[in-house]
């Protein structure tokens, strides 16, 4: 048995299977506000976009001090996946590529951050260009 979890372990990351649930947009931003106040980078939430700062110590910054943004209209892909003795939610885009890993430590913080981000790639704005 313990062969089999270093096994795992070492594989790195399981895909788990998910289909995100109804979540008001009060809860939406709760959870996605609570999350990303746990990674590195510092992140801002718009109706659009996730925008990242380097660092968490930017918080008290701008729209304008984001040096990366996710559109949430341009999101193929948000999965939940084992990691370790937590949990990775992953973006993606169109073209598969890694966006951005969240880390979380329980499953039903990660499962609720998909709710959280499916809510807002269904109700984001279309991208009509940078103004």
């Amino acid at each position: 048995m313990r062969a089999i979890c270093i096994a795992l372990l070492l594989v790195g990351c399981t895909t788990l299977s998910y289909q995100p649930q109804a979540i008001s947009e009060r809860e939406a931003y709760a959870v996605i506000t609570e999350v990303a106040a746990q990674q590195p980078a510092a992140t801002y939430l718009d109706s659009r976009y996730l925008g990242f700062r380097d660092s968490a110590d930017d918080a008290t910054g701008t729209p304008q001090d984001i040096r990366e943004r996710i559109y949430f209209s341009s999101l193929d892909g948000i999965q939940l996946r084992r990691s370790g003795t937590g949990y990775l939610v992953r973006l993606s885009g169109p073209s598969g590529d890694t966006l951005r890993d969240f880390h979380i430590a329980e499953r039903q913080q990660a499962e609720r951050f998909v709710d959280a981000l499916a809510y807002y790639r269904a109700n984001a704005p279309a991208f009509t260009g940078l103004k």
